[in-house]
Protein backbone atom coordinates (compact mmCIF):
# COMPACT_ATOMS: atom_id res chain seq x y z
CA UNK A 1 0.00 0.00 0.00
CA UNK A 2 3.35 2.35 0.65
CA UNK A 3 4.71 1.77 -2.52
CA UNK A 4 1.48 2.52 -4.31
CA UNK A 5 0.85 5.95 -2.21
CA UNK A 6 4.25 6.68 -2.94
CA UNK A 7 3.15 6.12 -6.92
CA UNK A 8 0.41 7.91 -6.20
CA UNK A 9 1.88 11.44 -4.86
CA UNK A 10 4.75 11.12 -7.74
CA UNK A 11 2.09 10.55 -10.70
CA UNK A 12 -0.33 13.05 -9.58
CA UNK A 13 2.54 15.53 -8.91
CA UNK A 14 3.73 15.15 -12.32
CA UNK A 15 0.03 15.03 -13.80
CA UNK A 16 -1.05 18.67 -11.90
CA UNK A 17 1.47 20.60 -13.73
CA UNK A 18 -1.20 20.79 -16.93
CA UNK A 19 -0.35 23.98 -18.60
CA UNK A 20 -4.06 24.19 -19.72
CA UNK A 21 -5.74 24.35 -16.96
CA UNK A 22 -3.18 26.90 -15.25
CA UNK A 23 -3.31 28.99 -18.06
CA UNK A 24 -7.45 28.88 -17.81
CA UNK A 25 -7.20 29.74 -14.21
CA UNK A 26 -4.71 32.45 -14.68
CA UNK A 27 -6.99 34.33 -17.35
CA UNK A 28 -10.35 33.72 -14.86
CA UNK A 29 -8.60 34.57 -11.68
CA UNK A 30 -8.60 38.29 -13.03
CA UNK A 31 -11.80 38.53 -14.42
CA UNK A 32 -13.95 37.19 -11.08
CA UNK A 33 -15.92 39.58 -9.27
CA UNK A 34 -14.37 38.55 -6.18
CA UNK A 35 -11.10 36.87 -6.17
CA UNK A 36 -12.82 33.71 -3.59
CA UNK A 37 -15.08 33.36 -6.96
CA UNK A 38 -11.82 31.19 -8.32
CA UNK A 39 -12.50 28.36 -6.19
CA UNK A 40 -16.36 27.86 -7.84
CA UNK A 41 -13.60 26.55 -10.65
CA UNK A 42 -10.49 24.82 -8.78
CA UNK A 43 -13.26 22.76 -7.09
CA UNK A 44 -15.23 21.29 -9.85
CA UNK A 45 -11.81 20.63 -11.58
CA UNK A 46 -10.67 18.70 -9.27
CA UNK A 47 -14.19 16.99 -8.05
CA UNK A 48 -15.14 16.04 -11.83
CA UNK A 49 -11.55 14.70 -12.17
CA UNK A 50 -12.26 12.61 -9.17
CA UNK A 51 -15.24 11.02 -10.64
CA UNK A 52 -13.61 10.40 -14.13
CA UNK A 53 -11.50 8.44 -12.00
CA UNK A 54 -14.20 6.34 -10.58
CA UNK A 55 -16.11 5.70 -13.75
CA UNK A 56 -12.89 4.62 -15.38
CA UNK A 57 -11.84 2.36 -12.71
CA UNK A 58 -15.27 0.83 -11.85
CA UNK A 59 -15.94 0.43 -15.83
CA UNK A 60 -18.56 2.94 -16.08
CA UNK A 61 -17.03 5.15 -18.60
CA UNK A 62 -17.42 1.62 -21.09
CA UNK A 63 -20.88 1.36 -20.20
CA UNK A 64 -21.56 4.28 -21.13
CA UNK A 65 -19.50 4.39 -24.16
CA UNK A 66 -21.90 1.10 -25.20
CA UNK A 67 -24.86 2.76 -24.41
CA UNK A 68 -23.99 5.72 -26.75
CA UNK A 69 -22.75 4.09 -29.71
CA UNK A 70 -26.04 2.23 -29.53
CA UNK A 71 -28.12 5.35 -29.39
CA UNK A 72 -25.99 6.44 -32.65
CA UNK A 73 -27.28 3.18 -34.41
CA UNK A 74 -31.09 4.09 -33.45
CA UNK A 75 -30.83 7.47 -33.92
CA UNK A 76 -27.97 8.78 -35.23
CA UNK A 77 -29.71 9.76 -38.75
CA UNK A 78 -31.91 12.55 -36.33
CA UNK A 79 -28.73 13.07 -34.32
CA UNK A 80 -26.62 14.10 -37.71
CA UNK A 81 -29.74 16.19 -39.01
CA UNK A 82 -29.20 17.90 -35.80
CA UNK A 83 -25.75 18.54 -36.13
CA UNK A 84 -26.20 19.55 -40.17
CA UNK A 85 -28.69 22.20 -38.47
CA UNK A 86 -26.59 23.52 -35.81
CA UNK A 87 -23.57 23.68 -38.77
CA UNK A 88 -25.97 25.93 -40.60
CA UNK A 89 -26.57 28.07 -37.87
CA UNK A 90 -22.70 28.91 -37.21
CA UNK A 91 -22.13 29.93 -40.64
CA UNK A 92 -25.00 32.56 -40.32
CA UNK A 93 -23.22 33.44 -37.10
CA UNK A 94 -20.66 33.67 -39.52
CA UNK A 95 -22.04 36.11 -41.55
CA UNK A 96 -23.64 38.39 -38.61
CA UNK A 97 -20.21 38.34 -36.39
CA UNK A 98 -18.88 39.43 -40.02
CA UNK A 99 -21.25 42.47 -40.25
CA UNK A 100 -21.56 43.20 -36.99
CA UNK A 101 -17.96 43.65 -37.06
CA UNK A 102 -17.86 46.28 -40.13
CA UNK A 103 -20.49 48.46 -38.13
CA UNK A 104 -18.18 48.21 -35.12
CA UNK A 105 -15.39 49.46 -37.28
CA UNK A 106 -17.64 52.65 -38.50
CA UNK A 107 -18.14 53.13 -35.32
CA UNK A 108 -14.59 53.64 -33.80
CA UNK A 109 -13.89 55.67 -36.87
CA UNK A 110 -16.82 57.94 -36.27
CA UNK A 111 -15.86 58.19 -32.76
CA UNK A 112 -12.19 58.84 -33.23
CA UNK A 113 -13.27 62.25 -34.24
CA UNK A 114 -13.44 62.33 -29.53
CA UNK A 115 -10.36 60.05 -29.23
CA UNK A 116 -9.34 61.58 -25.88
CA UNK A 117 -12.79 61.30 -24.66
CA UNK A 118 -13.43 58.04 -26.35
CA UNK A 119 -10.07 56.28 -24.95
CA UNK A 120 -10.95 57.13 -21.40
CA UNK A 121 -14.77 55.54 -21.84
CA UNK A 122 -13.15 52.55 -23.39
CA UNK A 123 -10.65 52.10 -20.50
CA UNK A 124 -13.75 52.80 -17.76
CA UNK A 125 -16.18 49.84 -19.65
CA UNK A 126 -12.46 47.38 -20.22
CA UNK A 127 -11.82 48.11 -16.22
CA UNK A 128 -15.96 47.53 -15.46
CA UNK A 129 -16.52 44.24 -18.03
CA UNK A 130 -12.81 42.70 -16.71
CA UNK A 131 -14.38 41.78 -13.61
CA UNK A 132 -17.47 39.85 -15.19
CA UNK A 133 -17.65 36.21 -14.64
CA UNK A 134 -19.96 34.55 -12.36
CA UNK A 135 -19.81 31.98 -9.91
CA UNK A 136 -22.05 30.21 -12.07
CA UNK A 137 -20.36 30.21 -15.26
CA UNK A 138 -16.75 29.30 -13.05
CA UNK A 139 -18.11 26.04 -11.81
CA UNK A 140 -19.47 25.80 -15.57
CA UNK A 141 -15.91 25.93 -17.01
CA UNK A 142 -14.63 23.84 -14.65
CA UNK A 143 -16.26 20.78 -15.09
CA UNK A 144 -16.61 21.22 -18.90
CA UNK A 145 -12.90 21.90 -19.15
CA UNK A 146 -11.95 18.71 -17.34
CA UNK A 147 -14.42 16.68 -18.80
CA UNK A 148 -12.88 17.54 -22.24
CA UNK A 149 -9.25 17.01 -20.62
CA UNK A 150 -9.75 13.93 -19.91
CA UNK A 151 -10.28 12.01 -23.41
CA UNK A 152 -6.43 12.85 -23.31
CA UNK A 153 -5.52 12.44 -19.51
CA UNK A 154 -3.05 9.95 -20.79
CA UNK A 155 -1.34 10.30 -16.78
CA UNK A 156 -4.73 9.61 -15.34
CA UNK A 157 -5.53 6.45 -16.93
CA UNK A 158 -1.64 5.21 -16.83
CA UNK A 159 -2.26 5.48 -12.91
CA UNK A 160 -5.72 3.62 -13.30
CA UNK A 161 -4.34 0.90 -14.95
CA UNK A 162 -1.57 0.25 -12.33
CA UNK A 163 -4.48 1.05 -9.60
CA UNK A 164 -5.87 -2.34 -11.39
CA UNK A 165 -2.91 -4.15 -9.75
CA UNK A 166 -4.12 -3.80 -7.02
CA UNK A 167 -6.85 -5.88 -5.16
CA UNK A 168 -8.06 -2.38 -3.39
CA UNK A 169 -11.32 -1.95 -1.28
CA UNK A 170 -14.01 0.97 -2.29
CA UNK A 171 -13.09 2.70 0.47
CA UNK A 172 -8.89 2.65 -0.55
CA UNK A 173 -9.58 3.24 -4.04
CA UNK A 174 -11.82 5.97 -2.80
CA UNK A 175 -8.70 7.15 -0.69
CA UNK A 176 -6.21 6.99 -3.04
CA UNK A 177 -8.44 8.40 -5.61
CA UNK A 178 -8.96 11.73 -3.39
CA UNK A 179 -5.15 12.06 -2.66
CA UNK A 180 -4.44 11.88 -6.58
CA UNK A 181 -6.80 14.58 -7.24
CA UNK A 182 -5.81 17.01 -3.99
CA UNK A 183 -2.34 17.02 -5.44
CA UNK A 184 -3.44 17.36 -9.07
CA UNK A 185 -5.20 20.57 -8.14
CA UNK A 186 -2.85 21.69 -5.47
CA UNK A 187 -1.33 24.05 -8.16
CA UNK A 188 -4.47 25.80 -8.81
CA UNK A 189 -4.45 26.55 -5.39
CA UNK A 190 -1.35 27.65 -5.04
CA UNK A 191 -1.64 29.82 -8.07
CA UNK A 192 -4.85 31.23 -5.90
CA UNK A 193 -2.87 32.48 -2.61
CA UNK A 194 -0.52 33.67 -5.36
CA UNK A 195 -2.86 36.02 -6.81
CA UNK A 196 -4.24 36.87 -3.42
CA UNK A 197 -0.83 38.26 -2.21
CA UNK A 198 -0.45 40.27 -5.54
CA UNK A 199 -3.67 40.88 -7.05
CA UNK A 200 -2.88 44.41 -8.37
CA UNK A 201 0.14 43.40 -10.76
CA UNK A 202 -1.88 40.93 -11.67
CA UNK A 203 -5.03 42.39 -12.52
CA UNK A 204 -2.76 45.30 -14.37
CA UNK A 205 -1.72 41.95 -16.78
CA UNK A 206 -5.02 41.35 -17.34
CA UNK A 207 -6.01 44.38 -18.40
CA UNK A 208 -3.32 44.25 -21.13
CA UNK A 209 -4.50 41.12 -22.46
CA UNK A 210 -8.37 41.90 -22.43
CA UNK A 211 -7.41 44.95 -24.55
CA UNK A 212 -5.56 42.66 -26.92
CA UNK A 213 -8.15 39.92 -27.19
CA UNK A 214 -10.58 42.75 -27.84
CA UNK A 215 -8.56 43.56 -31.17
CA UNK A 216 -8.22 40.02 -32.20
CA UNK A 217 -11.78 39.91 -31.74
CA UNK A 218 -13.54 40.64 -34.11
CA UNK A 219 -11.05 38.25 -35.94
CA UNK A 220 -11.16 34.93 -33.83
CA UNK A 221 -14.68 34.93 -32.77
CA UNK A 222 -15.95 34.85 -37.24
CA UNK A 223 -12.74 32.21 -38.08
CA UNK A 224 -13.85 30.31 -35.15
CA UNK A 225 -17.85 30.16 -35.87
CA UNK A 226 -16.62 29.68 -39.52
CA UNK A 227 -14.29 26.74 -38.71
CA UNK A 228 -16.94 24.94 -36.50
CA UNK A 229 -19.74 25.56 -38.58
CA UNK A 230 -17.95 23.99 -41.63
CA UNK A 231 -16.52 20.96 -39.92
CA UNK A 232 -20.12 20.18 -38.41
CA UNK A 233 -21.75 20.72 -42.39
CA UNK A 234 -19.11 18.40 -43.33
CA UNK A 235 -19.10 15.95 -41.23
CA UNK A 236 -22.55 16.06 -40.68
CA UNK A 237 -23.26 15.47 -44.34
CA UNK A 238 -20.69 12.88 -45.19
CA UNK A 239 -22.40 10.53 -42.62
CA UNK A 240 -26.09 11.18 -43.81
CA UNK A 241 -24.86 10.54 -47.32
CA UNK A 242 -23.36 6.95 -46.18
Amino acid sequence: MLGLLITTILTSTADSLNPIAITQQFILQGMVKKPKHIWFFIIPTGVTNLIGGFLAYFGLIAFISDFFGKLMNKYGQMLYTFELILGIVFLIALFYLVHNAKIESLKKQISSLNSDDSKSNDETEAAGKIKSVSPTALLALGVCATISELTTALPYFAFLTILFNYQLTFIQVAFILIVYNTIYTLPLMILYFVYVKAQDKFDSLYTIIKSRITKWSNIIAPTAAGLIGSIMVYHSVSLLLK
